[in-house]
């Protein structure tokens, strides 16, 4: 029978209930309230955002841009948050969830501003950088993929629908490299891949330095 821990049910339970409100009911108003802007406009008179609030980093990973956007990051939950929330505890789990997901947003962030400083203030580039949002649970995501890799290196995985058994450290390590690859040539556009390596970053600080990869006795 298939197990599914408190805290990863209710992270589940909670961005299938945001996402319909967010994309059904009154997304526009959701939308600037709780997606994540960055809260620096480095070149223009206004300097801060005034669309950024300080929950966003917090909220957008509540948030998502489509059906198949909440499914996948919901699937990596679904198939990977129970382990780990049963390796770490669940009062650790979430602290991992969330600080992973939040630190995500500033890697974004400070990548994204990178980005603005190359165009100027008055360009179509720099005001679609500045106003387009970030949303979606991927950041705290990856830090779960990267804990799954860390914790059970050796565990093998089927990637549908290659039938070939994969260990999760190489799986991890080459999706990592992907993202880093994509980010950089900017090849997929809407998509936050630094917000993704930063996931992986945070969360391989947080078990490498911080304890969370760490038995509990």
């Amino acid at each position: 029978m298939f197990y599914l821990s408190p805290v990863a049910r209710n992270l589940l339970i909670a961005n299938v209930v945001i996402f319909i409100l967010t994309y059904y009911l009154i997304p526009s108003y959701l939308t600037i309230q709780f997606a994540f802007f960055n809260p620096i406009l480095p070149g223009s008179p206004e300097l801060l955002n005034p669309n950024f609030k300080i929950w966003q980093p917090f909220t957008y990973m509540f948030m998502h841009g489509d059906w198949g956007h909440i499914i996948s990051n919901m699937f990596a939950l679904l198939i990977f948050g129970s382990g780990i929330e049963t390796f770490f505890g669940s009062k650790r789990f979430l602290i991992y969830y969330l600080v992973t997901g939040i630190g995500a947003s500033f890697i974004y962030s400070f990548v994204n501003m990178y980005d603005m400083i190359q165009f100027s203030p008055d360009s179509e580039v720099y005001s679609i950088l500045a106003k387009t949002p970030m949303v979606g649970a991927s950041g705290a995501v990856f830090g779960i993929l990267i804990a799954y890799a860390y914790l059970f290196p050796n565990n093998e995985l089927i990637i549908f629908p290659f039938p070939i058994p994969v260990k999760a450290k190489y799986l991890v390590a080459f999706y990592g490299l992907y993202e880093l690859y994509s980010g950089i040539r900017g090849t997929e556009i809407g998509i936050a891949h630094f917000a993704h390596v930063g996931g992986l970053l945070i969360g391989f600080i947080l078990l490498r330095y911080f304890g969370f990869g760490r038995t509990r006795y």
